[in-house]
């Protein structure tokens, strides 16, 4: 018999109970600080997707751990392919438990019906085995709860030289006109231009445009919009802040916050003004501003690499991999996964190929909810590597 009971749920089924459980969960663990594992994210994404779960386990009639996923179901119940909820729009996911919880994800998983679960930036994954694991990623955290300039102070002389640099880029600005910077920016045109510069991003790039579906636009706007209460200690909600050199608006950046982290979440500029990089400038004005936006800690999400060097101040680290449970989908999952690690040991950089093309996909599936509409993506995006 086994020790654990599992129930999957939709978000709107879920009681006051539930919710209390969750945020005292997050609230006693340092883990889950980031505003991606509030509760109120996971409601908001039930309202516009239909495909919205939360795995809940539970032992000896007492709930130890939630899981927010994504997937379709079949008419059985059972899970073919499950992905993190909000992906590709979720940056960190993972499992809310208590500090410490240990349990059996495997078990729990096969239990409930999944197939297999394919994860990208798992946070607190002591409870996911070894083999499960493809990699592991460092991310830019700041800890700028004691002020920006006890944060400064103990920066290194790589970013006093970064520094440096932008200050000179400061002055040079200000020869285009007055900066301004406006916290907590409500105007629907700047909203409109991040979506605009980010679009056109992807597409100078050749990267999937995840704004492309309205789900995505709608989530950021919903989040932007409507800041009710919900069951947290602090509200959810993004704020949008924006950068202007005299008239022109030069930056702007979108974050997830529950009122003491700010999660960047879009960034973007005005290209003509590449050469002032008014997203550091954005980005060195929000930490002056923490303070008094409460921002006890600014997150720049995953990866440490090119200008996020400069800021990182807690050790934070996510894991990539899958869980292969049963089914055709945990064999179709171990096949990929084999044949991109020979790829990648063996082929140099032709064999990353395949696992590029699977991520892409990833990401269009987890965005486009037709197979007509992933086949035209999939297609746009073969058209744009070539």
């Amino acid at each position: 018999m086994t020790k654990y009971a599992v129930e999957i749920k939709t978000p709107n089924a879920f009681t006051q109970k539930d919710k209390t459980v969750w945020a005292g969960f997050r609230k006693g663990n340092p883990a889950l600080y980031s505003p991606y594992f509030h509760f109120g994210y996971t409601e908001v994404l039930g309202k516009l997707r239909t495909d919205v779960h939360v795995l809940c386990i539970s032992r000896g009639g007492k709930t130890i751990a939630f899981l927010p996923f994504q997937a379709d179901m079949n008419t059985n119940g059972k899970i073919g392919f499950a992905r993190p909820i909000g992906a590709p729009m979720t940056d960190y996911h993972g499992f809310i438990c208590a500090k410490g919880t240990r349990f059996d994800v495997t078990e729990c998983m096969q239990q409930a019906g999944f197939g297999a679960f394919h994860f990208s930036a798992l946070v607190e994954n002591r409870n996911i085995r070894d083999v499960c694991i493809r990699s592991h990623s460092a991310c830019t955290v700041m800890d700028v709860s004691k002020g920006a300039q006890a944060w400064r102070e103990v920066r290194n002389s790589s970013y006093r030289r970064h520094l440096k640099n932008h200050r000179r880029r400061v002055r040079k600005s200000d020869e285009l006109g007055v900066r301004k910077i406006v916290f907590n920016c409500k105007d629907k045109n700047v909203f409109d231009q991040l979506l605009s510069w980010k679009r056109a991003k992807f597409a100078e790039t050749g990267k999937y445009d995840v704004l492309s579906t309205e789900w995505t636009r709608a989530l950021l706007q919903t989040l932007w919009q409507e800041q009710g209460p919900h069951s947290d200690s602090g509200e959810l909600h993004a704020d949008m802040h924006a950068l202007y050199f005299g008239d022109t608006l030069a930056a702007i950046d979108f974050g997830l916050s529950d009122g003491v982290t700010f999660h960047s979440w879009m960034v973007a500029y005005n290209n003509e003004l590449q050469h002032l990089a008014p997203g550091i400038q954005l980005l060195e004005e929000l930490i002056d501003g923490a303070e008094e936006l409460g921002y006890d800690r600014i997150d720049l999400g995953e990866g440490s690499d090119g200008y996020k060097r400069h800021y990182a101040s807690e050790d934070v680290q996510v894991a990539s991999g899958f869980i292969a449970l049963s089914g055709p989908a945990a064999t179709l999952s171990q096949i990929y996964g084999a044949a991109e690690r020979f790829g990648e040991n063996k082929l140099g950089t032709v064999g990353k190929l395949p696992g590029k093309a699977r991520r892409r996909y990833g990401q269009i599936r987890a965005c486009e909810p037709s197979l007509g509409g992933r086949a035209k993506a999939m297609l746009a995006a073969v058209k744009g590597a070539g």
